[in-house]
């Protein structure tokens, strides 16, 4: 045999080079075998779905085109799949991340906030490392009267201030003016529908609208740019507007002046870790409530001399805790009862406040707004039951509750790849919808700005003034 021809020698071993090995062809042949199972396992998801009748109302209730979903899904999976074939070695940690970004957007666009889908920890913790970085802005927000948007919280750092905080942004007597350049009633409005349309994942736009307000962050590519707007007035102008009716005060608000500030906030100042919220609005802290035999329930004598119990959870601990602040609260002409921090739980709690069972016989304003979620709205329907069926001297203020607090569904795909939830029913007892609308108070209460300079909460102030009246 001749000597091979030098020029081939090279083009030989890149031929080699590019030849798939045995073990090459073993991996692409198990990566097409996981997507031929993965596309029964995402049949199997919409089966499930579809199956309950009482899903239709809440497709009706959100918006959602159910088939436009399906599209969607199945254009994705046929892309993802394809991209699949042309990763190396067949790539299975890719794969299941791909797949899993099938999966929730899915479920997210049942717009369902106690949904949500579980492919273990290894996978869950890879697709949250991929996704982009970003940082919280460490700030709160919340709509107040004269479409105000006034800063509800500047959260801290672990033992350290939080930098807006550090540059003297208080919530006492601030708003926001603009956010980015965008006047930031209209910022938020585009992020809540950010959040509603495109992320899913909220019972309804008032939901959403809550998480925008509550979840601004900063990332490396885009900064934020606050122009706060802080109250300057003397002590009596404050005074004379604080004597005014509520329906009087729109035109000496606009009378107030303002000093401005312009903040920008980059990623490098907020790589804090956020401490738990505080009260939004609530100048009662903890230290000046009594707690119960729960960290559930704390309550105290405001000095009206109306009664105030912070309700926390729903739990058969805080139905104790509840007990103990009616007990100690008894001799007060009527009791405030916050449930605007309450995110549900188990158990039900408020027949105590039923005249015909339980121990208070008294008006009951009862507090809401749009962190009351879940087992918590089926604590406030179930009052406004009793309140119907003049069982309870109750009223309710503040803002529409969460929207979330539906029968749940839980599935398990067939391979075993993935587990999750997702609520199939939005009425309640057959008679009032809570899933994707929520329970509305009687009277609608924002904040004021110069109530809260003053350390008023309006919500509390109103309640107060309706039990006066009693």
């Amino acid at each position: 045999m001749g000597r091979p021809i030098p020029f081939l020698a090279p083009l030989l071993a890149g031929l080699l080079l590019v030849l798939p090995t045995a073990g090459d062809v073993a991996a692409d042949a198990e990566a097409a075998k996981r997507w031929k199972t993965w596309r029964k396992d995402l049949e199997h998801l919409y089966e499930v779905i579809e199956k309950p009748a009482t899903l239709k109302q809440i497709f009706k209730a959100k918006g959602i085109a159910w088939k436009k979903v399906r599209k969607e899904a199945d254009k994705r999976f046929k892309a993802e799949a394809a991209a699949a074939k042309k990763r190396k070695k067949g790539d299975r940690r890719a794969d299941e991340l791909a797949f899993l970004g099938v999966l929730r957007y899915v479920i997210a666009q049942l717009r369902d906030s106690h949904a949500y889908v579980s492919a273990g920890e290894e996978v869950n913790k890879a697709w949250w490392d991929a996704q982009p970085k970003t940082c919280d802005a460490g700030i709160e927000l919340q709509p107040g009267t004269h479409g105000t948007i006034l800063v509800a919280n500047t959260f801290a750092a672990r033992n350290a201030d939080s930098p807006l905080y550090q540059r003297g942004v208080r919530h006492e007597h601030t708003r926001v003016e603009s956010i980015n350049g965008m006047p930031a009633a209209k910022y938020l409005e585009a992020l809540t529908k950010t959040k509603w349309e495109d992320e899913g994942w909220q019972s309804t736009r008032a939901r959403a609208f809550s998480d925008a307000c509550n979840g601004l962050k900063v990332t490396e590519d885009e900064p934020l740019e606050f122009v706060f707007q802080t109250l300057d007035a003397s002590d009596k102008a404050l005074d004379n507007y604080l004597e005014l009716a509520p329906s009087k005060r729109a035109k000496a608000f606009k009378r107030f002046r303002w000093k401005k500030k312009k903040v920008k906030l980059r990623v490098g100042e907020c790589q804090q870790a956020r401490n738990p919220r505080n009260f939004t609005f609530m100048h009662l802290p903890r230290r000046k409530l009594e707690k119960t035999s729960t960290k559930d329930v704390w309550y105290t004598k405001l000095p009206s001399g109306v009664g105030y119990v912070y309700y926390g959870k729903v739990s058969m601990a805080s139905r104790d805790g509840l007990t103990e602040a009616c007990d100690a609260l008894a001799d007060c002409p009527g009791m405030i009862l916050d449930l605007r921090w309450n995110g549900g739980g188990g158990d039900g709690n408020v027949q105590m406040f039923d005249k015909k069972k339980g121990a208070w016989k008294k008006p009951l304003a009862v507090v809401i707004g749009p962190r009351s979620f879940s087992a918590a709205e089926t604590e406030i329907w179930m009052l406004q039951q009793m309140r119907d069926g003049k069982r309870v001297n109750a009223r309710f203020f503040g803002r529409t509750t969460a929207g979330s607090s539906g029968d749940k569904i839980r599935f398990k795909l067939p391979s075993g790849f993935a587990e999750g939830r997702f609520v199939h029913r939005h009425w309640h007892g057959g008679r009032s919808r809570i899933e994707g609308h929520g329970l509305e108070p009687d009277e609608e209460v924002l904040q004021d700005i110069v109530e809260l300079t003053r350390g008023i909460d309006s919500c509390i102030s109103a309640a107060e003034r309706w039990i006066a009246g009693q």
